[in-house]
């Protein structure tokens, strides 16, 4: 309690009250007892000479007992009179028995008042039990000193006077130290209450209160920390609120980020990680966080990297495969910050999917190489064959002719196939929506590739639902995605197999499903089936491009459906898409 800047200020102050009046009572207790005491000397003087005066009679002889006149004389003035001879012989006193007193010659009073014409002594008297103020003055005729006058009064008197001086400073002392410490705990509890309500306010703001404003009463110097007291508040809850924002964007950035975000300190050690390291890595976030870097991603080049980073203060980048995930990841560590907050930045970038489009497009240019370059080279061995004489055979020319038709045909498509993949990565392919009755589409592709599935041994057979709801959707590019799907299901059946394309509605969708029993696709295969540029046939032997369910799956997914597949290698294939009765494309030309 007493800690406190309140009792600070009062005590000194009940202090300095206290001290002061304790000084100025013992003054005037001082000087009430050395008041009362020259008065009462002076008193005791004046009636020690009109002893004096009176006892001269009896020392001439006049009057014949000294001792009757000095009990005269003590009665009417109420001390103690004692009239003394030169020798010190007591004759006369009020109190007592002359006959028994002893010799007063060598009384100190006496001494002075006949060595200097006035004693004066204060003692413990024996003869009264009492402390005494002794006054005495010679007593003298015609200028010869013939005697000693001495009048005493106890000092009980003046002893309660002083008392009743001390007891009524002592109550004057106390009351004004009560009243003293009263007015010094108000002033300085009024003083300090700015400085408990800012104390308070800046516990709360601790405990995450920020918007706390202080009353300001007054004008002076605690009115002027309240007041700066309330504009921190105020800037400090502003300053947060933009802190919180911009860790609020911050946080949504890191986590919206595909790329994983790792920060660490000056030891390498990891302090801030986003989810998309959780996925790369195979980790929470609390299991790495205090990690050094090298336990968290096992992978000794990342560690080497980061190391380096933290020695130059340089950006280091590294390409790895990841033996948790076995992903292939590049990491970029930046330096960041100074002192204390100094550290590194490691930015993971997932390269996976790039490195396999890359195998996959460096796949692609040999296989387009590979089909380009077979139906050119038969064309050209063809067109040689013709004008080397075989146009004049009439059955041989022919054969040639629809061969080389043939052969166009498959370039056409190859062509068409790698245009309509660029105008998709592009985004330069457009919708034309209309209503489209898929039973008929359908039963316009079957018819347009019967002939296929004639020449490979394969029957088509439908089973289509008696009613089914106009779709609005690109007649053209759901054609061509059905064309696709039936196309392979004749090119991967077997002789004498079976394809069945059916249809059917519920209240959300139409689906479509194309049923083969021809080889069937791979456990190792399916997942990867509708990216672009895969082949499952990696021999080529069935030639395609491996766009064909690329495109599909973007046009049926731009029409807001879904594509899927079930297979089981060895027993067939059923590729499925639906598409939504009520589609959200209103306009006639939606980009891809």
């Amino acid at each position: 309690m007493f800690r406190s800047i309140q009792w600070k200020i009062a005590i000194p102050f009940i202090l300095l009250i206290v001290g002061s009046m304790g000084i100025l009572g013992i003054y005037l207790t001082n000087f009430a007892r050395t008041t009362q005491l020259d008065n009462l000397r002076s008193h005791l003087e004046k009636e020690a000479r009109v002893t004096a005066e009176a006892s001269i009679p009896a020392f001439l002889g006049q009057v014949s007992n000294l001792d009757v006149l000095a009990k005269k004389l003590g009665k009417e003035m109420d001390a103690r009179v004692t009239i003394i001879a030169l020798d010190g012989k007591v004759m006369g006193d009020s109190e007592e028995d002359t006959s028994i007193m002893e010799n007063h010659a060598t009384r100190p009073e006496v001494k002075e008042a006949l060595a200097s014409g006035r004693g004066e002594s204060t003692r413990y008297s024996t003869t009264v039990g009492q402390q005494m103020m002794y006054v005495a003055v010679p007593i003298t005729n015609q200028g010869k000193v013939i005697g000693v006058a001495r009048v005493s009064l106890t000092l009980v008197a003046v002893e309660n006077s002083v008392g009743h001086v001390t007891l009524v400073v002592s109550l004057a002392t106390l009351s004004t130290a009560m009243l003293a410490m009263l007015a010094a705990f108000l002033i300085a509890r009024v003083t300090t209450r700015p400085i408990r309500e800012i104390t308070r306010a800046a516990r709360r703001i601790a405990a995450g209160e920020l918007e706390q404003k202080i009353a300001v009463g007054t004008r002076d110097e605690t009115g002027q920390l309240a007041r700066a007291f309330n504009e921190m508040s105020l800037n400090l809850n502003t300053l947060v609120g933009e802190i919180s924002i911009e860790k609020t964007k911050l946080t949504a950035i890191l986590g919206a980020m595909a790329d994983g975000v790792v920060m660490t300190d000056t030891e390498g050690k990891i302090v801030l990680a986003n989810k998309a390291v959780e996925k790369l890595f195979n980790l929470r976030q609390d299991e790495m966080v205090a990690k050094p870097m090298i336990e968290a991603v096992l992978d000794h080049e990342v560690d080497e990297a980061l190391k380096l980073c933290l020695s130059t203060g340089q950006q280091q980048t590294v390409q790895f495969e990841s033996g948790i995930t076995k992903r292939f990841l590049r990491a970029i560590a930046v330096p960041i910050g100074e002192g204390k907050l100094a550290g590194a930045l490691l930015l993971f970038q997932d390269l996976t999917e790039l490195r396999s489009i890359q195998t996959m497009r460096r796949e692609l240019v040999g296989n387009i190489s590979h089909d380009l370059r077979t139906p050119i080279a038969g064309i050209k061995a063809m067109v040689e064959t013709l004008r080397d004489g075989a146009i004049d055979d009439k059955e041989a020319a022919g054969d040639f002719l629809t061969r080389i038709d043939s052969e166009v045909d498959r370039l056409t498509q190859m062509v068409s196939e790698l245009t309509e993949l660029s105008h998709i990565e592009t985004g330069r392919a457009q919708l034309r929506i209309a209503p489209v009755d898929l039973n008929r589409l359908i039963e316009e592709v079957i018819a347009q590739m019967n002939p296929l599935a004639q020449k490979q041994q394969v029957s088509i057979a439908t089973e289509l639902a008696t009613t089914l709801p106009m779709v609005r959707s690109d007649k053209d590019r759901i054609r061509q995605a059905v064309i696709n799907l039936v196309h392979n299901a004749i090119k991967f059946n077997r002789p004498g197999g079976r394809i069945t394309v059916s249809t059917r509605s519920d209240e959300e969708s139409i689906t479509v499903n194309i049923s083969d029993t021809g080889t069937g696709i791979s456990a190792e295969d399916l997942p990867h089936i509708f990216e672009r540029f895969y082949k499952a046939d990696k021999s080529r032997s069935k030639g395609g491009s491996g766009l064909g369910l690329a495109i599909a799956k973007h046009t049926i997914q731009a029409h807001g459906g879904k594509i899927w597949v079930q297979s089981e290698e060895g027993k067939g294939s059923t590729f499925s898409f639906s598409m939504p009765h009520k589609t959200n494309l209103n306009t006639d030309n939606t980009k891809i």
